[in-house]
């Protein structure tokens, strides 16, 4: 097993950075669970981080470099507090959509956990693959990582703007509070369908919602305000998978 030097653990911690993920294509992931999970998935890890090599499970760590590293030292790698006694080093690089058939545009969603949470239950659900508007969060931002398990890196994902939702050849399915019908009243249209979901303090933007061939909204109780995007993503996700699947 190597050890870890002083200006390779400088280099490594630039990249809680925005910036250094973007121009390295690199990012630091940790996690018992998670890491073992992208190593089962045969997802390659460049370089691997650890105190103690012996605590975790029998997974192939072959093709990735192993490091010995000090406690404090994944401190500095890791952006957790308390992190877990290991990390890795993976190439920030998202799969290309190759099939249409139930894609999710998310329109501004910018809160880390919820972007996560949502790529997660959509890899769970079967989505074809996400599109996010650029003024989404960063689909490689630790805390997007973490509540994806992962998912981040084999989710089809792209980055498209509002020009892009006019050029497809799908019925848009836009969810908002106005003019719009309950999700449960509608049954999955035919063909290719695009899902799109915004921010819970903003929404939709206007000029999408002028797409849409169907506005809807999930009902909730007049003592509560609004959803959680993430949990009105998977509502919305299996509705139209269920209503699809019995036809």
């Amino acid at each position: 097993m190597n050890e870890l030097s002083k200006i390779h653990l400088k280099e490594l911690c630039k990249l809680k950075q925005k910036k250094y993920r973007e121009t390295t294509g690199k990012v630091i992931i940790e996690g018992t669970r998670l890491i073992n999970q992208l190593l089962q998935s045969r997802i390659k890890l460049e370089e691997i981080y650890t105190s103690d090599i012996d605590k975790f499970d029998n997974a192939d760590y072959s093709s990735s470099k192993l490091f010995h590293v000090e406690k404090f030292q994944l401190e500095k790698l890791c952006s957790t507090k308390h992190p877990q006694d290991i990390a890795a080093l993976i190439e920030a690089k998202t799969n290309p959509i190759k099939d249409t058939e139930f894609l999710l545009y998310l329109d501004g969603i910018g809160e880390p956990g919820n972007l996560g949470t949502i790529i997660r239950t959509a890899a769970a659900a079967g989505i074809s693959g996400i599109i996010l508007s650029p003024d989404c969060c960063e689909v490689f931002n630790p805390k997007v990582i973490r509540s994806s398990l992962g998912s981040v890196f084999f989710m089809p994902m792209e980055i498209h703007g509002e020009s892009w939702l006019k050029m497809q050849d799908a019925k848009i399915i836009v969810t908002t509070l106005n003019e719009s019908l309950s999700l449960f009243n509608l049954k999955r249209p035919e063909g290719n369908i695009i899902l799109v979901l915004g921010s819970e303090a903003a929404g939709v933007r206007k000029e999408i919602i002028e797409l849409a061939d169907f506005k809807v909204k999930i009902p909730i109780s007049k003592k509560i305000e609004s959803m959680n995007v993430a949990v009105a993503a998977g509502i919305a996700m299996y509705h139209l998978i269920l209503t699809d699947e019995h036809r």
